[in-house]
């Protein structure tokens, strides 16, 4: 068996290159969380503000493509599906199991019995000011 024995001093060389891949990992998070703020941001403007207005005036005027600069914009109708939910599931699956106690026990079992993922991420904890 090798475990590490909790009294085992690491090497001092170890603890500097630990340290500066901390360093190194905290510099590059702090990077992503201003880019990605940035394209949230932008995000925004494209989603909320200006692709509504440019759809509904290509669809108001038939407009289906659009020749640019940077190549060509295409106004597609996109039907999607309403994500699962419980009340969704309950009363579909009432038509099913007219019994009500098969239904809650139906319910309970798509609810609680879910396989569980385990996975591990560094995340920075913000101080608290």
């Amino acid at each position: 068996m090798n475990s590490m024995n909790p009294f085992q001093q690491i090497p001092e060389n170890e603890i500097h290159f630990f340290k500066e891949k901390v360093k190194h990992w905290l510099h590059v998070d702090q990077q992503i969380a201003d880019l990605e703020s940035q394209i949230r941001d932008l995000k925004k403007v494209r989603n909320k503000e200006l692709e509504p207005e440019i759809t509904t005036f290509m669809t108001k005027y038939n407009v289906t493509d659009l020749n640019t600069d940077n190549g060509k914009l295409r106004c597609q109708e996109r039907k999607t599906k309403k994500g699962l939910n419980k009340n969704n599931i309950r009363e579909n699956l009432s038509k099913y199991l007219t019994e009500e106690d098969k239904l809650d026990q139906a319910m309970d079992d798509l609810w609680t019995k879910r396989e569980i993922k385990v996975s591990y991420k560094l995340r920075r904890i913000k101080d608290k000011k």
